[in-house]
């Protein structure tokens, strides 16, 4: 089992990449491999959002 861990945060604005408003989100997912998990990690991430981190525990 491959769980994997990843920070998600808001896409900034413009080109700049500040953005007083950004919020991130924790998420988590798991799958028998790595492809698996990663695959249910993406479907995970809103849109207007980027993965900013990922970790595998």
């Amino acid at each position: 089992m491959i769980i994997l861990e990843a920070m998600a945060e808001t896409l900034p604005p413009d080109h700049t990449g500040a953005d007083p408003d950004r919020r991130t989100l924790e998420l988590e997912a798991r799958g028998e491999t790595y492809e698996a998990a990663r695959a249910a990690l993406d479907a995970q991430v809103p849109g207007g959002h980027r993965l900013v981190w990922l970790r595998s525990r």
